[in-house]
């Protein structure tokens, strides 16, 4: 009688403690992976822009008194010699109105109206990105060295490649921080021993499972606006996207050891 009363074991139900418990375990690697896209897409468009400006940056030089084909030839070379000079281009006034026709056909034609004297020899320098952020500085003492050299150029696109470079810096620093906190967090989960019976295998299916829908999200989110379908590698890459897979394994691993989802 004693027997028949006393209550019987209960069975672990482990399809149930797995389902309920990747629900969990996928919502939370999901989020972190949508974050990581949202990550992913500005540090490309940042690091897009910033070579644009670093490469579009010229400082012009005006030949402001008239000089020979000899003295113009010797102030190419002297400019060349400079430190953070990457390039140096010497415009013609010939081919001072041929590169304005490409830019603006209508203003080169009333130009050449008025006579090839209306537009001066200049000088186009390419500055290293370094230079770029301390431009000021730099023409500054280029107009003492070369009196007959009207320096030019734009300070809000020299504020913009510093500011955007100092931007992508810091994102990239707070990337790997983020890296470096996780793996730290990775192993002093390693380092506990596991109680009772886990199911590790399948969290990590879930996660790379949540990885996935973040990318295709994305995806949903880029194509309205008509930046996916010409351009894919905008927004992500193939190598972005494996790194995000391969980390929502590993995080869907130590979450799967660490706390019984």
């Amino acid at each position: 009688m004693e027997d028949f009363l006393q209550e019987k074991p209960k069975r672990k139900k482990h399809a149930a403690v797995i389902f309920r418990g990747y629900r969990r375990l996928f919502v939370l690697v999901f989020a972190v992976a949508v974050l990581w896209q949202a990550v992913s897409f500005l540090q490309k468009q940042l690091w897009n822009y910033h070579s644009s400006l670093v490469r579009d940056f010229k400082v012009i030089l005006t030949v402001v008194q008239e000089q020979n084909n000899e003295a113009l030839a010797a102030l190419g070379e002297s400019l060349s010699g400079k430190e953070d000079v990457l390039e140096v281009k010497l415009f013609s006034p010939q081919d001072a109105v041929e590169a304005l026709k490409q830019k603006n056909p209508r203003l080169a034609e009333s130009l050449v109206l008025l006579g090839h004297e209306q537009m001066p020899a200049y000088f186009e320098l390419k500055l290293s990105e370094r230079a770029i952020s301390n431009v000021r500085s730099i023409s500054q003492n280029l107009s003492a060295e070369y009196p007959s050299l009207s320096v030019k150029y734009s300070q809000a696109q020299a504020d913009m490649a510093f500011y955007s470079g100092l931007c992508l810096r810091i994102l990239n620093i707070a990337c790997v921080l983020a890296f470096v906190l996780f793996f730290i967090f990775m192993f002093m989960v390693e380092a506990y021993p596991l109680r009772g019976k886990t199911h590790v295998a399948g969290a990590v299916i879930s996660a790379v499972l949540a990885g996935i829908l973040s990318f295709i999200v994305f995806v949903l989110l880029a194509y309205p606006t008509g930046l996916l379908v010409p351009a894919l590698h905008t927004f992500t890459s193939v190598e972005r996207q494996l790194c995000l897979y391969v980390f929502c394994g590993l995080f869907g691993w130590t979450l799967g050891k660490w706390q019984k989802f």
